[in-house]
């Protein structure tokens, strides 16, 4: 048993064992699986592949199956067109030299029939005509000769005699046979006839009529060109090495790819099963895949060699091998470097540990739980910040709303500010909201010593107050200074009669702590506003009529839209002349401007507004223009001129309308003084942003994300300053300069559509083809279509 006396590293490392033992022992174990389930998948694997590949190979003959039936079934079109023909049989039973109407029929047959049908064949039907056994005529599409004539000066068998070959051809009974594959050569008169033969054909025969063929009164023959069949047998070929075979319903080969004989005793095999099986040909393992074809009676077979066959699975087999060795090698390499590796950082964390803290009269078993009993110190003291946090929730509470005040932030009643709102326990239910100043007077109810008294009556009103608002109002309320608290009241939409409520509000403040409590106070409500300025906007009114105190005494409740009729002071409190300043100093124009107008519109709106007071407003704004002048040592001859006064220059105006203009003019220019500097910063940027697009047009990324991360700014910040600065999304932006580059490679007709897309940085051209068809009002295909005529033109 290990003493608890022992100093903690030496008790640990001691017990190290532990630890090593139970890494050395997992990693093992997992090493272990990946090695058994690599053996048990090359087994799956490997029968897979086999499987697979059959498939593949019958896949191929299906498809072999299928193409050649289709073409064969043209056969049989032009087949029952021709021998069911009404006018046949007449023709057939004409004798020796026809007639001259005898011989019109002849012609007729072949101008409105064959020559017709003619025009409906592919490539894949060579010829086709018609003999006329008693009459010994010929008739094909664009000819009408004797048997003889034919023979002489078309093509007939290679080395086949006239005889030969009217005997095994014309005068031989086939009911519908497909004959294997025979040469062609020319007549005896080569230069007779211009027409490209080919050199192998597979002749379709059926003898006439066909009610009756017994009669034998002629044949219909047509000859199949074999090029076209090899073609189609191209890629089963090269991607099997197979030998294909087309065999008839007696087993005969129709035509093949290989040079040996169908082996008689295969075709045994082939009668018994329907599955590919393994077979020795030629001293060769083969492996033999076959489909049956109804429509022709054809069989399609694919005879592979076992090296072709099984060189995925032989390959598979190798590298699974040495795979299975190298992984066997570098896992128990990794075992021994990922065991050091992880315990290297843990013995590591233990002397971190032990360096940052003091542990005393513990026993440990081994590293981990000497680990895990820090941590949960540490979770403990994790939680006492949390409470201590917790604690500061209502000074944060009231930081956040004085900002609100102030002016220094808006509302923001976004998803995005929901969190951040939770953790103060604000809940705002809307964005109306109306501010009541509450100024205590006089503490008569209280005895304490003089802090405590006046933080028992904050005390007394913050609760009274925020109980009055209730639901379904929300009440809020931040203390502005000892004497003086400020309440927002965030009002519900829907509720109308809004003034009435706050009335309501205030004057059963007022009686309950001027009654019950003894507590002297003087209330000033601003009016109601709404939007993310609405705080801002009341804030300055419930001041205004703050400040009207001096006018109505103590204890007197006050309402900003009262003031209008009885308008004896001016508006300019001291928080204002402080937010103006700060937009001065801030470059921010808009704002100051805004300001200054709402200053204006606050004191000059109402009729009993004097003169006199209206100078002495612009005599203090101009004063507020002069500190700041002063405070920033700014030269006065550089930016107003020489000999500039402005309190002349604003009262050499004879109205309040010129005043304001010309202290607006002042400001303003001031206001610019302060913004050079970051005016040259945004011209950089967006020189630097334009450029940056331009360089990276063809990359599919490019967008705001990229953007923003290449110049380290958040997208929303990207975002506003190009179309601020820009005029224009940047996006859009993005998407005009992708659509101008590939309007200039439409020129280049080797480039199609998708590659355009591609290099002006779209991977999708149904996208490319959707903003292009948006933006110019056609799509690329019809444009490039109405460049070609101009590119022409200018080429001549």
């Amino acid at each position: 048993m290990i003493s608890l006396h022992l100093p903690i590293h030496k008790r640990l490392f001691r017990n190290r064992s532990h630890a090593l033992q139970t890494m050395i022992i997992s990693n093992l174990f997992i090493l272990l699986i990946p090695l058994a389930m690599g053996v048990f998948l090359y087994a799956k694997v490997e029968n897979s592949l086999e499987k697979s590949t059959n498939r593949s190979n019958e896949a191929m003959l299906e498809q072999l199956r299928l193409t050649l039936d289709n073409k064969l079934s043209e056969v049989d079109l032009l087949a029952r067109q021709v021998v069911f023909d009404p006018k046949l049989d007449y023709m057939l039973k004409i004798q020796g030299h026809p007639s001259s109407a005898d011989r019109y029929q002849f012609v007729e047959f072949m101008r409105d029939k064959l020559a017709r049908y003619r025009n409906m064949t592919s490539s894949f039907i060579f010829d086709y005509f018609v003999y006329f056994s008693r009459s010994d005529t010929i008739i094909k599409s664009d000819q009408l000769t004797d048997s003889h004539t034919f023979y002489e000066t078309n093509y007939t068998f290679k080395d086949q005699s006239y005889e030969q070959w009217k005997t095994g051809m014309l005068e031989s009974t086939h009911q519908s046979a497909y004959l294997p594959v025979t040469s062609l050569s020319r007549g005896l008169n080569p230069l007779a006839s211009l027409e490209v033969i080919p050199g192998d054909v597979i002749v379709y025969e059926q003898t006439l009529p066909v009610s009756s063929p017994s009669d034998h009164l002629g044949n219909f023959i047509v000859l199949i060109d074999v090029n076209e069949i090899k073609a189609m047998f191209a890629q089963l070929e090269s991607a099997s090495n197979s030998d294909i075979y087309i065999l008839d319903n007696n087993g005969q080969t129709i035509m093949s790819t290989g040079s040996a004989l169908f082996p008689a005793d295969l075709l045994k095999r082939m009668d018994q099963t329907n599955a590919p099986f393994a077979y020795k040909m030629g001293g060769v393992d083969q492996m033999v895949s076959f489909v049956s074809s109804q429509k022709a009676g054809f069989r399609y077979v694919s005879i592979t060699p076992n090296n072709v066959f099984m060189k995925q699975v032989n390959q598979i087999q190798s590298w699974s091998l040495g795979l299975f060795l190298l992984c066997l090698i570098a896992g128990l390499l990794a075992v021994v470097a990922g065991v050091y590796r992880s315990y290297k950082p843990l013995h590591a964390t233990i002397h971190a540990i032990m360096r940052g803290k003091a542990i005393h009269g513990r026993s440990f078993y081994n590293e981990y739980e000497f680990i895990r009993q820090t941590f949960e110190g540490s979770i403990h003291e994790e939680k006492h910040l949390r409470n201590t946090l917790t604690r500061q929730t209502p000074f944060i509470r009231a930081n956040y709303l004085s900002r609100l005040l102030h002016g220094y932030m808006d509302v923001d009643l976004s998803s995005e500010s929901e969190e951040s709102l939770h953790f103060m326990n604000l809940n705002f239910i809307s964005d109306r909201f109306a501010v009541f100043l509450v100024k205590i007077e006089d503490v008569h109810l209280f005895s304490d010593e003089d802090e405590e008294k006046w933080a028992r009556a904050r005390f007394v009103v913050t609760n009274i107050g925020i109980d009055l608002i209730g639901p379904p109002q929300k009440g809020y309320v931040v203390e502005l200074e000892r004497d003086r608290l400020a309440f927002l009241i965030n009002l519900d939409k829907e509720r109308r009669n809004e003034e009435a409520v706050i009335h309501d509000i205030v004057q059963s403040l007022y009686e309950i702590l001027s009654k019950k409590f003894k507590i002297g106070i003087t209330i000033a409500a601003g009016g109601v506003h709404e939007g993310p300025k609405a705080i801002r906007n009341s804030y300055p009114e419930a001041l205004a009529a703050l400040e009207y105190r001096l006018i109505l005494g103590k204890n007197a409740i006050i309402y900003f839209q009262d003031l209008a009729s009885t308008k004896q002071h001016y508006y300019y409190p001291l928080e204002i002349e402080i937010q103006l300043t700060n937009f001065v100093r801030s470059g921010d124009t808009d704002n100051a401007g805004k300001l200054l107008d709402k200053i204006y519109n606050m004191n000059f709106s109402s009729s009993h507004f004097t003169p006199e007071m209206g100078k002495c407003l612009f005599f203090n704004i101009i004063s507020t223009f002069l500190k700041i002048m002063n405070s920033t040592n700014m030269n006065q001859l550089e930016e107003l001129g020489e000999d500039f006064d402005p309190i002349k220059a604003v009262f050499s105006y004879t109205t309040a309308e010129g005043m304001q203009r010309k202290t607006k003019e002042l400001y303003d220019t001031l206001t610019r003084s302060f913004n050079v500097e970051r005016s040259d910063h945004r011209t950089q940027l967006l020189h630097d942003i334009l450029a940056y697009v331009e360089q990276m047009l063809g990359d599919s990324n490019l967008g705001l994300a990229m953007i923003a991360e290449h110049f380290r700014m958040t997208p929303p910040y990207i975002s506003t300053f190009f179309k601020k600065n820009q005029g224009q999304n940047l996006i859009d932006y993005i998407t005009q300069k992708r659509m101008k580059a590939a309007k200039q490679l439409m020129d280049n007709k080797d480039l199609t559509i998708a590659q355009i897309a591609q290099l002006v940085g779209y991977n999708n051209d149904v996208v490319f083809i959707r903003g292009f068809k948006k933006l110019e009002g056609i799509t690329p295909g019809k444009y490039r279509e109405t460049i070609v005529p101009d590119a022409i033109s200018l080429n001549e």
